[in-house]
């Protein structure tokens, strides 16, 4: 199969890194016209979304969706749900240093090194989780959330879709955060957040 890395965002250049480390390759990167700023990102080349299919018809490609939490993680949704119509599989990562005690995880997302995923916790599609982040038991996420370096959750949080939460921040346990939520880096939460 085929594959390319979706965005050329630093989390795209971080997730390249990882692949590397797990000695995965990748065939190239594909941005949308406006955002192409040259031909090539690092040794690999630049594929235009919108002309993308006539080089690498849907079949036999895959794709990691590397667009950050831009509007609130509205612009990976986008993309995300673009890709999939058009018929391409959406690749995931999980990377093998990190600690996943669980299967219900989605379609397309990114866990990078050291995250910790307790048992019996969910993830939607289209999570990013940075390195060192924590969903501890019983804790689920909807689809297309960011947890930064560090975020924390404890154990039956349940949070809805598009949130954001900043480096080191931690929740208390048994609590709601609904959808489209930012949680600042450092910030601790304690109750349910509409």
């Amino acid at each position: 199969m085929k594959r390319f890395i979706f965005g050329t965002t630093d989390l795209a250049e971080n997730l390249l890194y990882n692949l590397k480390e797990d000695h995965q390759e990748i065939d190239g990167f594909v941005v949308e016209q406006k955002y192409k700023t040259g031909d090539s990102f690092g040794d690999y080349p630049i594929y235009c979304w919108e002309s993308f299919a006539k080089v690498y018809p849907p079949g036999d490609c895959g794709i990691y969706i590397c667009v950050g939490y831009t509007a609130m993680n509205s612009q990976r949704r986008r993309v995300f749900d673009e890709v999939k119509k058009a018929g391409y599989t959406i690749l995931d990562y999980k990377s093998p240093r990190a600690c996943i005690m669980t299967e219900e995880i989605g379609e397309g997302c990114l866990i990078f090194e050291q995250s910790y995923l307790g048992p019996y916790t969910r993830l939607g599609k289209g999570n990013v989780l940075y390195p060192m982040c924590v969903l501890a038991h019983h804790s689920t996420a909807g689809d297309f959330n960011y947890f930064s370096i560090s975020a924390s959750v404890a154990g039956k949080v349940e949070i809805g879709d598009e949130c954001f939460f900043g480096n080191n921040c931690a929740t208390k346990d048994k609590i709601k955060i609904c959808s489209r939520v930012l949680i600042g880096a450092g910030a601790y939460v304690s109750s349910e957040v509409p």
